[in-house]
């Protein structure tokens, strides 16, 4: 009998395969999976966006902290590299924005995922897709209130390949591309903005060193309080059902009493005594403004978990070494009942968050989130999406990488009233709950008041040589998970080098450098700002003994425990020590201490033409031809260019240093025929691998330039 295939079956297995041997695949054939949108090589197994294995579903923005948040879904229990004890792979996602002029590349995030076996939690619920959420800070473009900003963002996931920079039409293979659109805070009104507008007509002699200087100094305007009952039912009783006429023509957005008088509704029915005489004063107001006072009431009582205004979506966690956020997106859906417009307070979106982390079946509330939202005439038909984040500590909830932990958790949202802080299952009136599972990042449990730093110049410890002091070759950035180097190159740390770790709140700590080459232990003092949860800073202060405080995590979100502004090259050690509120050193707690190496020095760069020819005329079409140095100890890359643009130079760049000087380096060459008569100059950047200021992508720079004139031939 013949052997029949399932059909079905043995896409998988091929898919399996391509994902086993993707890299490899790729490097016979880049355009493998067809994926290329022009190229010379056809395609052998097209797989274009397929999201079998994951998902981007969530694209959202939270205006007060202006963080981009993308929530991704992982749906299968193999196919991602390795279990949580091997290095896995990588999600990428890249995002963009687009304020009405093009898309504009907004940052790339990545999350490190495995292969976790199915299983059921106690629910007897599947804990598959596993919720993960990737994020990155938009420097956003705002006006005035008067003028909502409401850009359009894209979210582009894509498995094991990094999606090219500024290339918002990249097709991922194995992930999605997603829209939404969010709303940006408003920005201030400046003083040299309103000092411009007053001399229209008042023509006031102002220096223009003085107007220079005022013009972006923000004027400090207290926040609008909340509008009256009477302010909103003259925004809104225009708008309610049933009336007739022009009036009728508002009807298809009509905010009910119900909705705008909430507060008053909501007080009276949930006051600890009753008040009638208060009560009737109010059925009394109501009615002299034509409005139902008892009808209200009952049509807020019918009102159970309504989404016609407001919606969760999406539901994921972020991070890890000790910095995740649980992250709820949801959207705004309609254009008005949020209580006012941009230039108002508007209302607020609650967001409560639960968990069962240990799978008991038993949710433990972890905190509430407000968001403020308002009435905005131009939102898009697909609503705005925002985003609520909440730190969370998993330090005592982690398993060895041998055990994955997966946990349950929840989020309820509730329009203008926080939601319960005691029942996990309560609904209020406008807002829903969704559910989710995350995986939570494995580790040990941290020993009581172990000071731990987690993060050194924004890579894990871990991933730092415990002898070189420089990163190890499969080092990420902590919060975006990013390669510290595409090359996996050891990098050195310049700059200011960000320190962040476990937090004690009720104890101290204090940080001190050593150079190891010599010299005495320095303490850290710089202040510190430190962020809140809802993107509010403050600073925090060492005291005079150099200990600073801990702080709880909701009132600093980064885990930041020091700031510390480097210099030379040397091997540096770093301690970390715990007190108490008097200063006292923990008995029995040793400090945390690692090594780190600095690179505070710019590359070699230098570029010339042959013969010494710098800045001498040529002929259009000659061939020019010179010398450049690239170097540097811990060198990165370089790149040759002319500018303004005309053609490329060779070599355009790359990854490999020339000899140092004195040396004359490398040659370069210029084919300058179809270039337009005109001065030029050729530029060398040259950047090394120091992580400069605890960022992706910043260096130690060296640049040199060489002119030329070309003349008509």
């Amino acid at each position: 009998m013949a052997k029949t295939t399932n059909p079905e079956h043995a896409q998988l297995e091929a898919f399996q395969t391509s994902r086993l041997k993707f890299f490899e695949l790729l490097a016979a054939n880049p355009n493998y999976f067809g994926n290329l949108k022009s190229s010379v090589y056809k395609p052998v197994f097209p797989i274009i966006g397929n999201t079998n294995y994951e998902q981007v579903t969530c694209v959202g923005f939270n205006p007060s902290t202006n963080v981009l948040e993308a929530v991704v879904q992982v749906k299968q229990p193999s196919g991602y590299n390795g279990s949580l004890c091997q290095i896995g792979s990588y999600e990428y996602v890249r995002f963009f924005v687009d304020y009405g002029s093009g898309w504009e590349d907004a940052g790339l995030a990545a999350i490190n995922v495995h292969d976790i076996a199915d299983a059921a939690d106690c629910h007897k619920d599947s804990e598959k897709p596993l919720s993960y959420a990737a994020s990155v800070v938009l420097a956003p473009k705002s006006n005035w209130c008067f003028f909502p900003v409401l850009p359009k963002v894209r979210a582009i996931l894509s498995w094991n390949s990094i999606p090219t920079p500024g290339d918002a039409g990249y097709t991922p293979i194995w992930g999605n591309t997603l829209d939404s659109e969010i709303q940006i805070q408003p920005r201030p009104f400046f003083l040299g903005e309103v000092v411009a507008a007053l001399n229209k007509d008042v023509k006031l002699v102002v220096p223009p060193e003085i107007l220079e200087q005022t013009l972006k100094l923000p004027i400090p305007l207290p926040d609008p309080p909340p509008l009256s009952f009477l302010e909103l039912n003259s925004l809104y009783a225009a708008k309610e059902p049933g009336k007739t006429g022009a009036k009728a023509a508002a009807a298809a957005s009509a905010v009910p009493s119900h909705r705008y008088g909430f507060a008053e509704l909501h007080q009276a029915l949930n006051t600890k005594a009753a008040d009638p005489a208060a009560i009737e004063m109010k059925i009394a107001n109501w009615k002299k403004v034509g409005l139902d006072w008892p009808a209200a009431v009952a049509s807020l009582k019918e009102i159970d978990a309504n989404v016609s205004y407001e919606q969760l979506e999406c539901l994921g966690l972020e991070g890890g070494f000790g910095l995740e956020r649980l992250v709820a997106t949801f959207v705004i859906k309609q254009p008005v009942g949020y209580g006012g417009g941009l230039c108002t307070a508007g209302s607020t979106e609650y967001v409560a968050f639960w968990a069962d982390w240990d799978n008991t079946c038993d949710y433990t509330y972890l905190g509430t989130v407000g968001v403020k939202v308002h009435d905005i005439a131009s939102i898009p038909k697909d609503g705005l999406v925002y985003s609520a984040v909440l730190p969370v500590d998993l330090s005592k909830h982690r398993n060895p990488c041998n055990t994955p932990k997966i946990g349950r958790v929840r989020a309820v949202l509730s329009w203008a009233t926080p939601p319960s802080t005691s029942d996990p299952y309560a609904l209020t009136y406008w807002g829903n709950l969704l559910d989710a599972h995350v995986q939570i990042q494995p580790g040990k449990e941290p020993n009581y008041l172990t000071p731990t730093i987690s993060i050194l110049g924004g890579i894990p410890t871990s991933m730092i040589d415990s002898t070189t002091g420089q990163t190890t070759s499969n080092a990420v950035f902590a919060l975006t998970n990013t390669a510290a180097d595409s090359l996996g190159r050891a990098c050195p740390f310049g700059g200011r080098v960000s320190v962040q770790g476990e937090l004690f709140p009720g104890y101290k700590y204090k940080l001190t450098v050593q150079d190891k080459s010599g010299g005495l232990p320095q303490d850290l003092i710089t202040p510190l700002t430190l962020t809140r949860w809802d993107g509010t800073t403050y600073l925090s202060f060492p005291d005079a003994q150099h200990y600073y405080t801990y702080q709880d995590p909701t009132q600093n979100i980064d885990s930041l425990l020091g700031e510390w502004d480097t210099g030379g090259d040397d091997l540096w050690q770093i301690s970390l020590q715990i007190a108490d509120l008097a200063d006292n050193p923990i008995f029995g707690s040793l400090p945390d201490t690692h090594v780190i190496q600095l690179d505070n020095t710019a590359p070699q760069a230098v570029v010339h033409l042959d013969n010494n020819l710098d800045c001498s005329r040529f002929v259009v079409g000659a061939k020019l031809q010179g010398h450049y140095v690239a170097y540097d100890l811990n060198f990165g890359s370089f790149s040759l260019g002319s500018e303004p643009y005309a053609g490329p130079v060779s070599p355009s760049g790359g990854n490999s240093a020339t000899a140092p000087l004195p040396s004359s380096g490398n040659g370069w060459s210029l084919n300058t025929a179809g270039m337009t008569p005109c001065g030029y100059v050729v530029q060398l950047t040259v950047a090394d691998r120091s992580i400069v200021n605890s960022s992706p992508g910043n260096h130690n720079w060296g640049y040199a330039s060489v002119g030329f004139c070309l003349l008509a031939s």
